[in-house]
């Protein structure tokens, strides 16, 4: 058998273990059917449970957000409103943080205002909203990020605005 299509696996499943080897396909199919047994709810779970694909927001950010070691640039967010141009900063932010690009992933309202380009009385106004809302989160530092919710949300503004 080539061993550049070869694959060794040892799963483990509370009590359950095993092994399999084989080729890619062998492999792959037996783990599949190994997860539908083991647990059947697995794709249920799957699409109940909402976790961020960093990799899926980070490919909807180009054109509209740029990261640095600075921090993110908000390239196209003139004609957003400053609510949709702070969440789409944070979501740069956390984005930029789980990539490893930026040490974290929260913003000062300051820094919100200057990436944004609006006024900073603006983005004090309008980022108590957002908290309320539960899209956003003051850290201890008094800085803001995006919830779990608010990187969702943010996400779904994608497929409604383009990038200009």
């Amino acid at each position: 058998m080539n061993e550049q299509h070869y694959l060794r696996v040892h799963l483990e499943f509370g009590e359950v273990k095993v092994d399999c080897d084989g080729d890619v396909n062998q492999v792959f199919e037996f783990m599949v059917r190994f997860l539908s047994e083991v647990y059947p709810n697995l794709e249920i779970l799957r699409k109940l449970v909402y976790t961020p694909d960093v990799t899926n927001l980070a490919t909807k950010l180009v054109g509209r957000v740029e990261i640095t070691a600075e921090g993110p640039i908000l390239v196209s967010g003139s004609d957003l409103s400053a609510r949709d141009a702070v969440c789409i900063t944070l979501l740069g932010a956390y984005v930029g943080y789980k990539l490893g690009k930026l040490p974290i992933e929260s913003l000062s309202s300051g820094d919100l205002a200057k990436i944004t380009g609006k006024a900073r009385k603006t983005i004090s106004n309008e980022v108590p909203r957002l908290v309320a809302d539960g899209l956003t989160e003051r850290t201890s530092e008094g800085e803001y990020k995006l919830t779990i919710l608010g990187i969702k949300k943010t996400e779904g503004m994608f497929s409604e605005k383009q990038p200009t």
